[in-house]
């Protein structure tokens, strides 16, 4: 009785305590098929850290690169105490001055051919181009009053920054200068741009502009038919200088025109080729813009895709009239009413209302 009592007991503890060691498997006995699968996931995991690694290096890489050719811009500073500046009304947003360059040696100064104020408003997710004619009649330090142009061949890119911020109320503080004459090989190596040429346009061109420029040895071929046409690049300049046909200020749009068509080709472009377009459009630029300044918008810029939105100064709110001042044609402007423009513009106050929308509508 009491073998039967203990026997019992022994049976009731075992049931109580199960052997967890049953509940883990034994990976020494693993069938092949799941080494096999163990070998796949061993090897995804390598391939997809050599993938990052790859990844991180060809940025690495990339970066350099654009940083080394960044470095490369000529760069003329300007002095921060001298530009101008008496107000901080532009502090949400960044105002750089385009400066086109009427040069054709590396000896001539030259003018200002265009003066374009570029804006990087990350507010509203656009990047801004208000282009000033060059024949505006303004005040100049240390030159009384004259055409806008003039203030580059006075003193170059520092006084032609100080004479936009004075006169336009703007807060100035960097700038980019271009060539335009350079821009020619850079049109011809990303296959010529995209204009539409009127039967006015076609007429200078072939009967003036053409002419004249291949005598300083730019050498373009007379286009046979107005329309939408691709142009080489060295009708793309000479489409760019056209004035006399209308206005300055029509000639400020051709050139903004050109600028944009050359972004537009060289954005479908082979892949391989927008290295080589980077440095020789950086090639013919001069900037007082850092390097991280530079990386950063151009960032941003392909990051965000901005939209692009363009004012013209003189406008039909911006009245000018044409006057023979010492010999030289000028605009005398409501500078008053530009600078408020200008602001409108670029904050998007009054210039964006449902009735000064409809005007600009109604106008074109």
């Amino acid at each position: 009785m009491a073998n039967t009592d203990f026997d019992l007991i022994r049976m009731r503890e075992e049931e109580e305590y199960e052997d967890i060691s049953s509940n883990y498997t034994d990976i020494s006995s693993s069938s092949p098929k799941e080494k096999k699968k163990r070998k796949k996931k061993h090897f995804l995991a390598k391939f997809i850290s050599f993938l990052l690694v790859l990844t991180v290096a060809l940025g690495v890489a990339f970066f350099a690169f654009s940083y080394r050719l960044i470095e490369s811009i000529p760069r003329e500073d300007l002095d921060n105490e001298d530009l101008g500046i008496s107000s901080s009304d532009y502090d949400e947003v960044k105002n750089i001055a385009l400066l086109g360059i009427d040069a054709r040696s590396d000896t001539d100064v030259g003018r200002s051919d265009a003066v374009v104020i570029l804006t990087v408003d990350k507010k509203h997710n656009k990047i801004k181009l208000t282009s000033i004619a060059r024949d505006s009649y303004v005040s100049i330090d240390g030159h009384k009053k004259d055409k806008l142009t003039h203030a580059y061949a006075y003193g170059k890119s520092q006084l032609a920054v100080k004479t936009l911020n004075q006169n336009f109320g703007l807060e100035i503080t960097d700038y980019v200068t271009m060539n335009f004459f350079e821009f020619v090989s850079i049109i011809d190596y990303i296959g010529g741009v995209t204009i539409d040429v009127d039967e006015k346009e076609l007429r200078e061109m072939n009967t003036n502009i053409i002419p004249y420029l291949s005598e300083m040895g730019i050498k373009g071929k007379l286009l046979e038919k107005s329309g939408v046409q691709l142009l080489d690049g060295a009708q793309a300049l000479c489409y760019a200088r056209i004035r006399h046909i209308d206005s300055d200020i029509k000639r400020g749009n051709r050139q903004k025109e050109v600028l944009t068509a050359m972004f537009q080709s060289a954005v479908n472009t082979e892949i391989t080729k927008l290295p080589n377009i980077a440095k020789m459009v950086l090639s013919k630029c001069r900037t007082s813009l850092e390097t991280k300044d530079i990386i950063s918008m151009g960032l941003w810029a392909v990051t965000s895709s901005p939209e692009f939105e363009q004012l013209s100064i003189p406008n039909d709110n911006v009245k000018s009239s044409g006057k023979i001042i010492s010999g030289k044609w000028c605009y005398v402007l409501d500078l008053d009413a530009a600078k408020k423009e200008i602001y409108d513009f670029i904050y998007e106050i009054n210039y964006y209302s449902p009735e000064a929308k409809a005007q600009r509508e109604e106008d074109e």
